[in-house]
């Protein structure tokens, strides 16, 4: 485990099992009063603002050199770690006072990609390859396995020319390319020397201390070019949504995949005051516990980008384990103004690590994008394929953009209904894959 965080192995009390903690507070203040607010922290805790933080900065520096951060933009205050009994004022004045309209502790939040060890990806290979290859592959007692007899059922895909997902989306169908519009990546940063990237990135800026924003991970780079990869790649087939739209990048995640809210936050901020982008995809998220509401703190985020015309898409998380076990859809993607995503197989089934819409207010799937065996970009220049809601994200997230590209004077709002419309429904419950599977229009 990482020394970068003091870490707190917690369960229940609204979150998931062993959710890390990094010690500070988030603390969301009145939007009409944020004064209030502040002076109340100093007078009743005695918390001290060491930074406050713009459109366009960073509050990376100022959360290093330890105090207060304040994110103007968002209402946002990051309390430092405090002790003993100056814990306590703060949670007792956050307790008595309306100016302090709410606040959470500071957890660490990390990439979604599966771990294939833990799930073997044997039932998703073949799908590339024909019925036959599939209907070869037989148990010991001469009976196809149930579930490559289900596999055997669905499309069968040749991605000779395009990926199975871009087929699925209908990305290869559409004219549209993202061109005008740009796409923020809030990830593990990007190999920007790939040959399929060079150029493509408008803006990025690493909110992880003492890291640039290339790529160490692998993660962040894969997201991009499914997002906003090229429609005539270096080598194999076309794997890229916006073909032409701008990358904006936001290094929020380290190179082991995990990165506190501040950062993340710190991130959202930087993109929302960005012009050009249009869309913030973000596949990276926490576990939360059943019946367990969602963060205030990413909600206003989310209003605040939707108010400037800008969609929050996030990935509902890989916690389930079907079909014995469904797990809710994780934070932040169960912000009611977050677009969260699940992921479907080749198939069109459900991916069995995708978690479910189980909790009330805004902790359902509101679509369902590509999430398994997705081939794109990775760090080292060339290709991998992985799978994870991760991997379906930012496919939702390229059709924002083509919608955007073709709707330029359309609010946020509207771009989201369109969205919502335009998918096609697979016959899977609402709660797994919500409207259904994103279509390009």
């Amino acid at each position: 485990m990482s020394d970068e965080y003091s870490v707190t192995a917690m369960a229940d009390k609204g979150v998931g099992k062993n959710v890390e903690y990094t010690g500070r507070y988030l603390v969301l203040l009145d939007q009409d009063d944020p004064k209030a607010g502040l002076d109340a922290l100093s007078s009743g805790a005695g918390v001290s603002v060491a930074a406050y933080v713009q459109a366009g900065e960073s509050a990376t520096r100022a959360l290093q050199e330890g105090g207060t951060v304040i994110l103007e933009d968002l209402g946002i205050a990051l309390v430092e770690a405090l002790e003993g009994e100056q814990r306590l004022a703060l949670e007792a004045t956050i307790a008595s006072t309306p100016a302090l309209v709410g606040a959470e502790p500071e957890r660490v939040l990390h990439a979604y990609k599966e771990d294939t060890a833990a799930h073997p990806v044997e039932y998703y290979e073949g799908y590339l390859h024909g019925v036959a290859d599939l209907v070869e592959r037989v148990r010991g007692n001469g009976q196809v396995d149930s579930s490559l007899a289900q596999a055997a059922a669905g499309p069968v895909w040749s991605e000779a020319q395009a990926t199975w997902g871009l087929q699925a989306i209908l990305a290869t169908e559409t004219a549209l390319t993202g061109a005008g519009v740009g796409v923020a990546i809030l990830d593990t940063g990007i190999n920007e020397a790939h040959p399929d990237l060079v150029g493509r990135v408008r803006q990025s800026m690493s909110f992880v201390p003492g890291q640039a924003v290339d790529d160490g991970h692998g993660h962040g780079t894969h997201c991009a070019g499914t997002a906003c990869g090229p429609r005539n790649p270096a080598t194999g087939p076309r794997y890229g949504v916006a073909c032409e739209a701008s990358i904006y990048v936001a290094k929020v995640l380290n190179n082991q995949g995990r990165g506190s809210d501040g950062q993340i936050l710190d991130g959202i901020n930087w993109a929302m005051n960005q012009d050009e982008v249009q869309v913030i995809s973000m596949s990276l998220g926490g576990a939360v516990a059943l019946g367990a509401g969602f963060s205030r703190i990413y909600e206003r985020a989310a209003r605040r980008c939707l108010r400037q015309g800008k969609v929050i898409v996030a990935a509902a998380g890989n916690e389930s384990r079907r079909p014995q076990d469904l797990q809710p859809v994780g934070m932040p993607a169960n912000c009611p103004s977050v677009l969260a995503v699940g992921a479907i197989a080749p198939d069109f089934t459900i991916a069995p690590f995708s978690c479910a819409g189980l909790n009330p207010n805004g902790g359902g799937v509101d679509l369902a994008g590509p999430g398994v065996d997705v081939l794109s970009t990775w760090r080292d220049g060339g290709y991998r394929r992985l799978s994870g809601t991760s991997m379906a994200t930012p496919h939702v997230a390229g059709v924002v953009a083509l919608l955007r590209e073709q709707n330029p004077s359309a609010t946020a709002a509207q771009i989201v209904t369109l969205l919502r419309a335009g998918a096609r429904d697979l016959g899977l419950s609402v709660s797994d894959a919500g409207r259904g599977l994103v279509q390009a229009p």
